[in-house]
Protein backbone atom coordinates (compact mmCIF):
# COMPACT_ATOMS: atom_id res chain seq x y z
CA UNK A 1 0.00 0.00 0.00
CA UNK A 2 1.37 3.41 -0.99
CA UNK A 3 2.14 6.06 1.58
CA UNK A 4 -0.39 8.82 2.20
CA UNK A 5 -0.12 12.01 0.16
CA UNK A 6 1.70 14.64 2.28
CA UNK A 7 -0.63 17.39 0.97
CA UNK A 8 -3.77 15.64 2.16
CA UNK A 9 -2.29 14.44 5.42
CA UNK A 10 -2.42 17.94 6.92
CA UNK A 11 -6.12 18.55 6.12
CA UNK A 12 -8.56 18.46 9.10
CA UNK A 13 -10.86 15.52 9.44
CA UNK A 14 -14.47 16.11 8.33
CA UNK A 15 -16.99 16.52 11.18
CA UNK A 16 -18.98 13.52 12.25
CA UNK A 17 -22.55 13.30 11.00
CA UNK A 18 -23.85 13.24 14.56
CA UNK A 19 -22.26 16.61 15.43
CA UNK A 20 -24.35 19.72 14.94
CA UNK A 21 -22.88 22.38 12.71
CA UNK A 22 -21.99 25.51 14.73
CA UNK A 23 -23.60 27.71 12.04
CA UNK A 24 -26.97 25.92 12.19
CA UNK A 25 -29.84 28.30 13.14
CA UNK A 26 -31.49 27.85 16.50
CA UNK A 27 -34.99 26.38 16.49
CA UNK A 28 -37.81 28.98 16.39
CA UNK A 29 -39.41 29.68 19.72
CA UNK A 30 -42.42 31.99 20.04
CA UNK A 31 -41.80 34.57 22.74
CA UNK A 32 -44.00 37.35 24.08
CA UNK A 33 -42.68 39.89 21.61
CA UNK A 34 -43.44 37.78 18.56
CA UNK A 35 -46.76 36.71 20.00
CA UNK A 36 -47.91 40.29 20.55
CA UNK A 37 -46.90 41.47 17.10
CA UNK A 38 -49.83 41.60 14.70
CA UNK A 39 -49.49 43.50 11.43
CA UNK A 40 -51.69 46.57 11.10
CA UNK A 41 -53.18 45.40 7.84
CA UNK A 42 -54.50 42.33 9.64
CA UNK A 43 -55.77 44.27 12.63
CA UNK A 44 -57.74 46.81 10.63
CA UNK A 45 -58.81 44.99 7.47
CA UNK A 46 -60.87 42.25 9.11
CA UNK A 47 -63.85 42.23 11.43
CA UNK A 48 -63.43 42.04 15.18
CA UNK A 49 -64.63 38.45 15.26
CA UNK A 50 -61.84 37.37 12.88
CA UNK A 51 -59.04 39.06 14.84
CA UNK A 52 -56.79 37.62 17.50
CA UNK A 53 -58.16 37.47 21.09
CA UNK A 54 -55.89 40.30 22.21
CA UNK A 55 -57.25 42.56 19.44
CA UNK A 56 -60.82 41.71 20.44
CA UNK A 57 -60.10 42.49 24.09
CA UNK A 58 -58.37 45.73 23.11
CA UNK A 59 -61.38 46.75 21.03
CA UNK A 60 -63.87 45.82 23.76
CA UNK A 61 -61.89 47.75 26.34
CA UNK A 62 -61.84 50.89 24.18
CA UNK A 63 -65.56 50.72 23.36
CA UNK A 64 -66.66 50.32 26.96
CA UNK A 65 -64.17 52.93 28.17
CA UNK A 66 -65.69 55.48 25.80
CA UNK A 67 -69.21 54.36 26.71
CA UNK A 68 -68.47 54.63 30.43
CA UNK A 69 -67.05 58.13 29.94
CA UNK A 70 -70.18 59.19 28.06
CA UNK A 71 -72.56 57.81 30.68
CA UNK A 72 -70.49 59.22 33.54
CA UNK A 73 -70.37 62.67 31.94
CA UNK A 74 -74.15 62.65 31.40
CA UNK A 75 -74.76 61.51 34.98
CA UNK A 76 -72.45 64.12 36.49
CA UNK A 77 -74.01 66.91 34.42
CA UNK A 78 -77.52 65.87 35.47
CA UNK A 79 -76.38 65.60 39.09
CA UNK A 80 -74.91 69.09 38.91
CA UNK A 81 -78.17 70.46 37.50
CA UNK A 82 -80.18 68.74 40.25
CA UNK A 83 -78.01 70.42 42.91
CA UNK A 84 -78.07 73.89 41.30
CA UNK A 85 -81.44 75.72 41.35
CA UNK A 86 -79.98 78.45 39.16
CA UNK A 87 -79.10 75.87 36.48
CA UNK A 88 -82.62 74.45 36.64
CA UNK A 89 -84.07 77.93 36.24
CA UNK A 90 -81.80 78.59 33.27
CA UNK A 91 -82.93 75.38 31.56
CA UNK A 92 -86.61 76.17 32.10
CA UNK A 93 -86.41 79.81 31.02
CA UNK A 94 -84.14 79.19 28.01
CA UNK A 95 -85.90 76.45 26.09
CA UNK A 96 -84.21 77.56 22.90
CA UNK A 97 -81.00 76.09 24.33
CA UNK A 98 -82.81 72.77 24.68
CA UNK A 99 -83.91 72.92 21.04
CA UNK A 100 -80.36 73.82 20.03
CA UNK A 101 -79.01 70.85 22.02
CA UNK A 102 -81.48 68.49 20.34
CA UNK A 103 -80.55 69.74 16.88
CA UNK A 104 -76.84 69.64 17.71
CA UNK A 105 -77.12 66.09 19.01
CA UNK A 106 -78.93 64.98 15.85
CA UNK A 107 -76.43 66.65 13.52
CA UNK A 108 -73.38 65.32 15.36
CA UNK A 109 -74.90 61.82 15.48
CA UNK A 110 -75.57 61.74 11.73
CA UNK A 111 -72.18 63.26 10.95
CA UNK A 112 -70.33 60.78 13.12
CA UNK A 113 -72.29 57.86 11.66
CA UNK A 114 -71.95 58.70 7.96
CA UNK A 115 -68.79 60.79 7.55
CA UNK A 116 -65.82 58.93 6.04
CA UNK A 117 -62.58 58.76 7.98
CA UNK A 118 -59.80 61.13 6.90
CA UNK A 119 -57.27 58.30 7.15
CA UNK A 120 -59.22 56.23 4.62
CA UNK A 121 -59.31 59.18 2.22
CA UNK A 122 -55.56 59.72 2.63
CA UNK A 123 -54.87 56.03 1.99
CA UNK A 124 -56.92 56.18 -1.19
CA UNK A 125 -55.05 59.31 -2.28
CA UNK A 126 -51.69 57.63 -1.64
CA UNK A 127 -52.69 54.59 -3.67
CA UNK A 128 -53.67 56.88 -6.56
CA UNK A 129 -50.32 58.68 -6.42
CA UNK A 130 -48.44 55.36 -6.37
CA UNK A 131 -50.15 54.38 -9.60
CA UNK A 132 -48.66 57.44 -11.27
CA UNK A 133 -51.94 59.26 -11.72
CA UNK A 134 -52.60 62.92 -11.09
CA UNK A 135 -52.15 64.14 -7.52
CA UNK A 136 -55.35 63.59 -5.55
CA UNK A 137 -57.22 66.50 -4.00
CA UNK A 138 -57.10 67.02 -0.22
CA UNK A 139 -59.67 65.39 2.02
CA UNK A 140 -63.05 67.17 2.16
CA UNK A 141 -63.93 69.17 5.25
CA UNK A 142 -66.49 66.63 6.42
CA UNK A 143 -63.93 63.81 6.65
CA UNK A 144 -62.95 63.11 10.24
CA UNK A 145 -59.59 62.16 11.65
CA UNK A 146 -59.42 60.11 14.83
CA UNK A 147 -59.11 63.25 16.93
CA UNK A 148 -61.96 64.78 15.00
CA UNK A 149 -64.13 61.78 15.80
CA UNK A 150 -63.28 62.07 19.49
CA UNK A 151 -64.07 65.80 19.48
CA UNK A 152 -67.38 65.21 17.72
CA UNK A 153 -68.23 62.41 20.16
CA UNK A 154 -67.53 64.78 23.06
CA UNK A 155 -69.80 67.43 21.50
CA UNK A 156 -72.51 64.82 20.93
CA UNK A 157 -72.25 63.69 24.55
CA UNK A 158 -72.53 67.27 25.79
CA UNK A 159 -75.64 67.90 23.68
CA UNK A 160 -77.24 64.70 24.94
CA UNK A 161 -76.31 65.45 28.55
CA UNK A 162 -77.89 68.90 28.30
CA UNK A 163 -81.02 67.37 26.78
CA UNK A 164 -81.18 64.81 29.59
CA UNK A 165 -80.86 67.49 32.25
CA UNK A 166 -84.55 68.30 31.82
CA UNK A 167 -85.19 64.94 33.49
CA UNK A 168 -83.93 66.28 36.82
CA UNK A 169 -86.47 69.09 36.58
CA UNK A 170 -89.49 67.13 35.38
CA UNK A 171 -89.21 64.00 37.56
CA UNK A 172 -88.79 63.21 41.21
CA UNK A 173 -85.15 62.40 42.14
CA UNK A 174 -86.17 59.12 43.77
CA UNK A 175 -87.89 58.04 40.57
CA UNK A 176 -84.84 58.98 38.52
CA UNK A 177 -82.52 56.96 40.76
CA UNK A 178 -84.85 53.96 40.63
CA UNK A 179 -84.98 54.13 36.84
CA UNK A 180 -81.19 54.45 36.73
CA UNK A 181 -80.78 51.32 38.85
CA UNK A 182 -83.23 49.29 36.76
CA UNK A 183 -81.56 50.46 33.56
CA UNK A 184 -78.14 49.44 34.88
CA UNK A 185 -79.38 45.95 35.71
CA UNK A 186 -81.01 45.54 32.29
CA UNK A 187 -77.94 46.84 30.43
CA UNK A 188 -75.52 44.55 32.28
CA UNK A 189 -77.78 41.53 31.83
CA UNK A 190 -78.43 42.14 28.13
CA UNK A 191 -74.74 42.81 27.45
CA UNK A 192 -73.58 39.63 29.16
CA UNK A 193 -76.25 37.65 27.33
CA UNK A 194 -75.30 39.12 23.97
CA UNK A 195 -71.59 38.44 24.50
CA UNK A 196 -72.10 34.90 25.77
CA UNK A 197 -72.25 33.44 22.26
CA UNK A 198 -75.52 31.58 22.85
CA UNK A 199 -77.35 33.61 20.23
CA UNK A 200 -74.84 33.74 17.41
CA UNK A 201 -77.51 32.43 15.06
CA UNK A 202 -79.38 35.73 15.38
CA UNK A 203 -76.62 37.46 13.40
CA UNK A 204 -77.83 35.78 10.21
CA UNK A 205 -81.29 37.29 10.69
CA UNK A 206 -80.12 40.66 12.04
CA UNK A 207 -81.26 42.43 8.87
CA UNK A 208 -84.86 41.26 9.22
CA UNK A 209 -84.83 42.01 12.95
CA UNK A 210 -83.60 45.54 12.25
CA UNK A 211 -86.38 45.96 9.69
CA UNK A 212 -89.09 45.20 12.24
CA UNK A 213 -87.34 47.20 14.94
CA UNK A 214 -87.22 50.24 12.68
CA UNK A 215 -90.91 49.86 11.88
CA UNK A 216 -91.72 49.67 15.58
CA UNK A 217 -89.51 52.69 16.25
CA UNK A 218 -91.31 54.75 13.62
CA UNK A 219 -94.60 53.68 15.21
CA UNK A 220 -93.38 55.02 18.54
CA UNK A 221 -92.28 58.26 16.88
CA UNK A 222 -95.71 58.63 15.28
CA UNK A 223 -97.46 58.05 18.60
CA UNK A 224 -95.17 60.58 20.27
CA UNK A 225 -95.87 63.27 17.69
CA UNK A 226 -99.61 62.64 17.76
CA UNK A 227 -99.60 62.99 21.55
CA UNK A 228 -98.31 66.55 21.16
CA UNK A 229 -101.56 67.53 19.44
CA UNK A 230 -104.17 65.10 20.77
CA UNK A 231 -102.76 64.10 24.14
CA UNK A 232 -102.33 60.57 25.48
CA UNK A 233 -104.44 58.70 28.00
CA UNK A 234 -102.96 56.48 30.68
CA UNK A 235 -103.38 53.20 28.78
CA UNK A 236 -101.79 54.51 25.60
CA UNK A 237 -99.00 56.08 27.62
CA UNK A 238 -98.30 52.79 29.39
CA UNK A 239 -98.29 50.91 26.07
CA UNK A 240 -96.01 53.55 24.59
CA UNK A 241 -93.55 53.32 27.49
CA UNK A 242 -93.40 49.54 27.62
CA UNK A 243 -93.12 49.32 23.84
CA UNK A 244 -90.18 51.72 23.83
CA UNK A 245 -88.44 49.86 26.66
CA UNK A 246 -88.80 46.52 24.87
CA UNK A 247 -87.70 47.92 21.51
CA UNK A 248 -84.52 49.50 22.84
CA UNK A 249 -83.72 46.42 24.90
CA UNK A 250 -83.75 44.42 21.67
CA UNK A 251 -81.77 47.19 19.97
CA UNK A 252 -79.13 46.95 22.71
CA UNK A 253 -78.94 43.18 22.34
CA UNK A 254 -78.59 43.22 18.54
CA UNK A 255 -76.22 46.19 18.47
CA UNK A 256 -73.95 44.58 21.07
CA UNK A 257 -73.71 41.43 18.97
CA UNK A 258 -73.06 43.37 15.76
CA UNK A 259 -70.54 45.70 17.40
CA UNK A 260 -68.31 42.86 18.60
CA UNK A 261 -68.72 40.68 15.53
CA UNK A 262 -69.40 42.68 12.37
CA UNK A 263 -67.42 45.94 12.69
CA UNK A 264 -63.75 46.73 12.23
CA UNK A 265 -61.32 47.23 15.13
CA UNK A 266 -60.85 50.95 14.40
CA UNK A 267 -64.56 51.84 14.66
CA UNK A 268 -64.79 51.98 18.45
CA UNK A 269 -66.02 55.60 18.50
CA UNK A 270 -69.07 54.93 16.36
CA UNK A 271 -69.81 51.74 18.27
CA UNK A 272 -69.69 53.58 21.60
CA UNK A 273 -72.12 56.18 20.26
CA UNK A 274 -74.56 53.48 19.09
CA UNK A 275 -74.55 51.72 22.46
CA UNK A 276 -74.87 55.06 24.27
CA UNK A 277 -78.02 55.90 22.31
CA UNK A 278 -79.51 52.50 23.13
CA UNK A 279 -78.79 52.90 26.85
CA UNK A 280 -80.11 56.49 27.05
CA UNK A 281 -83.34 55.70 25.22
CA UNK A 282 -83.87 52.61 27.36
CA UNK A 283 -83.39 54.72 30.48
CA UNK A 284 -85.92 57.32 29.33
CA UNK A 285 -88.63 54.74 28.67
CA UNK A 286 -88.00 52.94 31.96
CA UNK A 287 -88.18 56.32 33.71
CA UNK A 288 -91.50 56.97 32.01
CA UNK A 289 -92.86 53.61 33.20
CA UNK A 290 -91.77 54.14 36.79
CA UNK A 291 -93.12 57.69 36.86
CA UNK A 292 -96.48 56.41 35.62
CA UNK A 293 -96.55 53.68 38.28
CA UNK A 294 -95.68 56.19 41.00
CA UNK A 295 -98.48 58.51 39.87
CA UNK A 296 -100.98 55.64 39.93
Amino acid sequence: MSAADPQTANLPHPPAYTEASPAAPAPYEQNDESRNFIPDDFKFSTTVLSCEPQVRMWFMRKVYTLLACQILASFLFSLWVSRMPSAQEFIITHMWCMVLALVGGLVSCVWLSLAPRKDDFDDAANSVSLLGEQTASPAPWYCLSYRGQLALLAAFTFFEAYSLSIVTVAYDPQTVLSALFVTSVVVVGVTLLALSGRFDSTLSSAGSIYYWLNLALWLLIGIGFSSLFFGMNSKVDLFYSWGGAIIFTVYLFIDTQLVFRKVYPDEEIRCAMILYLDVINLFLYILRIMARNRDD
